[in-house]
């Protein structure tokens, strides 16, 4: 049996600095990297929003619907039947018009050739669709006609760059096998990639693929990046250096209604994210540092070592950690069987390893929260009627909920902070269908509380997957759960597509499943507050602090489970265990 000698990895941070120069500038990184992430894939609500679109008229009848309101009124009652809408109001149709022969007769005889009302059949647009938007301001959505009988179209792309998430979440995997900094260069460059191809898109298959491609390298580097600052900071810094990126995400998603503004026209809208992203992205690859505890998991201890005293020489920690190397033989972590921790192999720790109730939990979660936020991010209408105003708002809702989730995950923990923010999404989504049209006040600080809470909840999935999965099974574990949350987010597009059907039920089962993720959270996932992150799946085990129904209980900082923390990681016993 292996075990490990000298240092214990935690004490060798901390003597060369859990929390100084060199955490942050990962801040740096985690923030601004945060930022191109939105530019992947939430773009479509922008750029596919909805337009208003009806019937092309007969050519020969633009003269008179340009000549006055009444003359339009009328010749739209010819051409365009009346329909119920999904709020079953009266409205013209915009995607039928009667069946008729324009063309037979004068069209200064349209009134009495084409009287209102008349039984004509109804059918299709036979001059095609227009939409309100002049060409300059085109979007996807008039660009590939996703309207009427290809309304499909919109939904499809949603679910294509959520297919694109899943493949990704699974490629995320590989961070356990070739390290943190690797798998965040080539996402980065995927996304850049991406990018330029919908912009230079020439027919609806290559947008199709550019969404996938987009899909496969848009969550990559953020999740690498969560997994980076849970292994290179103390626990004390931890949910102050993640939520700095969630801000930063907040702020992308925000800039996309400034960048629609600015660049109506979809390609040039696109264009500018892909200049903003290699700026972004340049400095941020270039300065992205690999984990020195995955180096350390991995046997590299010479590897490890020399990036530990990197840390301690941009911390000004040198003589501190020098000191600590020479007092326990140089040696960070030893280990004679290190072994390779693919996809499979994690699975089976993690399921049974008795974590497995815990990590179940958390693809849940995830399911739930991405198929809300998704929803709420490409779907909703309930802040503005104006499109780019929308996505503004919805962006800028996220920050104050990112403020509120700091300081709950700081006093009241990882578990209740999630049931907290996951019961006001629920009821929030439960609530907003039965707020008439007329409170619109009331409906979009409603909305708000719901999409801030949905968007603080998920920063807590991410901070918590990383705290109680073992070091050699985290990104993995971060890869299933992410995947999970991308399944969430394929299924968003057809639950919001049942309110053409029924306008209550998106909400009702949004709702729903929001309580019972809060509740599950509450009985199943342990506390990992002022803990170090678990280095094995024993130490993962080891933590029973679960409130179950006792909200109020006080763990304090667990002071027995940190006296007797090996300085070693031992994965023998793990294997024996297994």
């Amino acid at each position: 049996m292996g075990t490990a000698e000298g240092l214990n990895y935690d004490e060798a941070l901390n003597a060369a600095g859990g929390w100084g120069r060199y955490q942050k500038l990962i801040v740096l990184i985690s923030f601004f990297s945060a930022v191109p992430n939105t530019y992947v894939g939430f773009p479509m609500a922008v750029s596919q929003s909805k337009v208003e679109h009806y019937c092309t008229y007969p050519p020969e009848y633009y003269n008179y619907t340009t000549k006055n309101e009444t003359i339009r009124q009328l010749i739209m009652s010819s051409i365009t039947p009346l329909v119920r809408n999904q709020r079953h109001e009266v409205v013209r149709s915009s995607c039928e018009m009667y069946q008729r022969n324009y063309s037979k007769y004068p069209v200064e005889d349209w009134p009495e050739v084409f009287p209102p009302g008349n039984d004509s059949t109804v059918a299709d647009c036979q001059y095609g669709i227009s939409f309100s938007l002049p060409p300059t301001e085109e979007n996807v959505r008039m660009k590939y006609a996703m309207v009427c009988s290809d309304a499909w179209k919109a939904v499809f792309t949603a679910s294509l760059h959520s297919f694109g998430l899943l493949i990704g979440s699974m490629i995320g995997v590989t961070g356990d096998w070739y390290g943190r900094k690797p798998l965040f260069i080539a996402a980065c460059v995927g996304q850049i990639v991406s990018q330029v191809l919908t912009t230079i898109s020439w027919n609806f298959a290559s947008y199709c693929f550019s969404i996938i491609l987009g899909g496969i390298s848009g969550l990559v580097n953020y999740v690498i990046l969560y997994v980076l600052v849970t292994e290179v900071s103390s626990p004390g810094w931890r949910n102050f250096i993640s939520i700095v990126s969630s801000v930063g995400f907040s702020i992308g998603y925000g800039s996309l209604g400034l960048l629609g503004y600015l660049f109506p026209h979809w390609r040039w809208f696109i264009g500018s994210m892909v200049v903003l992203t290699i700026l972004i992205y340049g400095p941020c690859c270039w300065y992205f540092p690999e984990s020195s505890r995955w180096l350390a998991e991995k046997g590299k201890s010479d590897s490890a070592i020399k990036g530990l005293r990197v840390i301690a020489r941009v911390n000004k920690r040198t003589m501190q950690f020098e000191k600590a190397l020479k007092e326990n033989d140089n040696v960070v972590i030893s280990k004679s069987n290190v072994t390779s921790t693919g996809a499979i192999e994690a699975l089976r720790v993690l399921f049974k390893a008795g974590i497995a109730k815990r990590f179940c939990a958390l693809l849940y979660g995830w399911f739930v929260t991405a198929t809300v936020y998704y929803a709420i991010a490409f779907f909703s209408t309930d802040f503005s009627s104006d499109r780019f105003l929308n996505v503004f708002l919805s962006g800028i809702a996220d920050s104050p909920a990112f403020v509120v989730t700091y300081y709950l995950l700081k006093h009241a923990g990882r578990p209740r902070t999630a049931f907290l923010l996951m019961s006001l999404a629920g009821l929030s989504s439960l609530g907003l269908p039965f707020i008439p049209k007329d409170l619109s006040v009331l409906k979009t600080i409603l909305a708000m509380i719901g999409k801030g809470s949905i968007a603080g909840v998920f920063h807590v999935w991410y901070l918590m997957s990383t705290e109680v999965m073992p070091t050699l099974q985290r990104s993995s574990a971060m890869g299933f759960c992410s995947g999970a949350g991308r399944v969430g987010s394929l299924t968003a597009p057809y639950v919001m597509y049942l309110a053409n059907t029924s306008e209550v039920a998106p909400n009702m089962m949004m709702g729903i499943a929001a309580l019972l993720s809060g509740l599950i959270c509450i009985l199943w996932i342990p506390e990992t507050l002022g803990l170090p992150v678990p280095d094995t799946a024993v130490e993962a085990r080891d933590n029973k602090r679960i409130y179950r129904f006792k909200l109020l209980t006080n763990f304090g900082t667990d002071e027995t489970r940190l006296k007797n923390r090996c300085d070693s990681v031992k994965i023998d016993e793990t294997e024996q265990m297994l």
